[in-house]
Parts: structure tokens; sequence; C-alpha cells
């Protein structure tokens, strides 16, 4: 994504060979994700566009549902401007799933994790483990290409039904989080 970036930066139209050399990887590489030059540029200018961790969470402060909704704010607000761009994305990741090895699918460029793991950091110890790895997957669930197409094209909600069903879902799964991390908490202390 940084070299069909730093390419597109550069004004250019370029080819999957071109960016492939320009991140120093195999061709290969780039070609098990992305069947031409067009899909990968369409990727690139949707990762551009999303808030950069360390922008979105520069330090730790905030409750554990404050952070989590503002990861929902940052990443659908570049969703829902641009379903296209969703809809392209969900395709081709689609397609590089269908095309792969099926030993070895790979893992699709998570977007939202590095997001979420930033926004559960300071919660992490009071979670424990456990607790913090359903939570993160969990709200992956609400956040997403997926959500999207999930809330809009399944459900048929308007942009902001769809995006309120997305907070409601995630203060729910924040809240029982916290939830069953006092009660462990309670159950662990000494009588």
């Amino acid at each position: 994504m940084n070299a069909a970036n730093e390419l597109l930066d550069e004004g250019r139209r370029t080819s999957l060979d071109e960016v492939a050399l320009r991140a120093d990887v195999s061709r290969a590489t780039v070609y098990r994700y992305f069947s031409n030059a067009d899909d990968l540029m369409t990727d690139a200018v949707l990762d551009r566009s999303l808030v950069p961790v360390k922008k979105l969470f520069s330090d730790e402060s905030g409750d554990l549902l404050d952070r989590a909704l503002a990861v929902e704010e940052a990443l659908h607000t570049t969703l829902f401007a641009d379903e296209i761009a969703v809809h392209v994305e969900s395709k081709l990741m689609a397609e590089a799933w269908l095309a792969g090895d099926p030993e070895d699918h790979g893992g699709r460029p998570g977007r939202r994790l590095p997001l979420i793991d930033a926004a559960l950091e300071p919660f992490a110890g009071r979670l424990g483990p456990e607790l913090t790895l359903r939570l993160r997957s969990a709200l992956a669930l609400a956040l997403g290409t997926e959500a999207v197409i999930a809330l809009r094209d399944g459900c048929r909600l308007s942009p902001e039904e769809a995006r309120g069903t997305a907070q409601w879902t995630i203060a729910s799964v924040v809240s029982t989080a916290l939830a069953q991390a006092a009660s462990e908490g309670a159950a662990a202390e000494p009588r």
C-alpha cells in the first residue's frame, strides 16, 4: 500500500510489477492479492484515507467505550463516504481468497485490527488476555467492510441507521466485556 501510494503521489499510473519493485517484494506477492493495477490503486486510495493509529490515539486517555467509538468514527466515516470502494475491496479480497492455495489463504490486510488494538491496549491488563481477544474479535464484527455491507446491503439500513447500529453493537459488547471483567475480578478477590 505504501509503495502504491508513493507512486500515486508522484502522479504515475503504474503496473503491479512497478509496485512490487518499489515495495521490494516479489511479483507473486502483489499478484496474490491484486489481479490488476486498478484494483490495487483503488485499495491504496482507501488505505490512505484512514486515520493513522498514532493520530487517533496519541495517548492512553479516555474510557474504553469512547476509544472503541473513536475507531468506529475513524473507520466508518471513510467507508460510508465511499461505498463503491468498500464493495471493490470486498470483491478483491474474495477473488484473492478463491484464487489462493486452499491450504494457505493467507490473511487479509487488516486495517481495523491495529485501530482496535490501540483502543484496547490501555485496558488489556484489566480485561485479561482472553477477554481482550474476545472483545477485539467482537469489535471486528461491528467494524469494517463486511459490517458496512451487512448493514447497508443485507439489512437495507440507511447510512445513519447502519452507523447507529454499529455504535449500539460496540456499546453493547464493551459493556458486556467490562461487566465480565468486573465479575471475574470480584470472584478472584479473597474473602
